[in-house]
């Protein structure tokens, strides 16, 4: 029985999953206030903007993967554990903003930390506007394809902000297709709809609670020991996130579903791969 280990169906979804540097965003609609749901306090601000800051954060994530070959079921569990700093400069108006991951921790099936290794000690540069949009990412090693990978996925970092007065109830939405081009080419467009649910006590701090509800399509290919792969399908994500009044990140909880279809094309064989992740920010003091 021909069988896709699950590590590499771990790296299909992956490739299929993980952010890719955008190729044609479409311009995101000014936010349209909807009726609020809740007043928001005086002593709360009507405005957050991201500033200059320095922290670190923990981020862990746990993963598992179910693949169906030919009427069996082969499933895993993979957890990775990441400790990162980050330092955010004032730049022209907007922010120059540096990570370096400290550390990397991966357990899971053999591969399973495949191209991760490489990203330890290293450190990436994202240029970001003060409402989080992300206008470039990169890596050190501009030729190291997993390192551009990891590049591209620190977009997400930080939650996007409002550009409208704070209210609680208040929503946007954006639509953005990302792509990556070469021997593994994969579009990836997301619609995202993003909520402000109101400021709340946080770690002993005022925090605004913000959630992020992204529906995705995955298309494009891949490769496999040594096999082509087509890639179809997609998921959804779930975000909840939390920005202090001065603008910095104070954590937040990821959740992702995806259903990716993998046809092996050499070997006539087509394997539905469902993933769900959860994954959460924190922030070190």
């Amino acid at each position: 029985m021909h069988r896709l280990p699950l590590a590499l169906a771990a790296l299909v979804l992956s490739a299929a999953c993980a952010g890719q540097r955008p190729a044609a965003p479409t311009p995101a609609p000014a936010p349209a206030a909807a009726a609020p749901s809740a007043p928001i306090a005086s002593r709360d601000p009507v405005g957050v903007r991201y500033a200059p800051w320095s922290s670190r954060y923990r981020i862990e994530q746990s993963t598992h993967i179910a693949q169906e070959v030919m009427g069996q079921l082969n499933e895993a569990d993979l957890s990775a554990r990441q400790l990162i700093s980050t330092v955010a400069t004032a730049a022209g108006g907007n922010l120059a903003v540096a990570v370096t991951i400290d550390s990397i921790e991966v357990s899971g099936p053999p591969g399973a930390d495949a191209g991760l290794a490489a990203a330890r000690g290293q450190t990436f540069r994202l240029a970001m506007t003060p409402f989080g949009e992300v206008t470039s990412s990169a890596a050190s090693d501009t030729t190291n394809a997993a390192l551009q990978q990891v590049a591209t996925g620190l977009r997400d970092f930080v939650p996007r902000l409002p550009s409208l007065p704070i209210a609680a109830g208040l929503t946007w939405t954006d639509t953005v297709t990302v792509s990556r081009t070469g021997e593994a080419p994969i579009a990836t467009r997301s619609i995202r709809q993003h909520r402000v649910v109101g400021w709340e006590d946080r770690d002993g701090a005022r925090a605004l609670h913000l959630t992020m509800t992204s529906t995705y399509t995955v298309t494009g290919s891949t490769e496999a020991q040594g096999q082509a792969v087509e890639l179809s399908g997609g998921g959804q994500t779930f975000r909840d996130a939390y920005v202090s009044a001065t603008g910095l990140l104070l954590g937040s909880v990821d959740r992702d579903s995806a259903l990716i279809t993998a046809n092996v094309v050499a070997l006539g064989m087509t394997v539905p791969i469902r993933r769900t992740s959860r994954s959460t920010v924190t922030r070190l003091p």
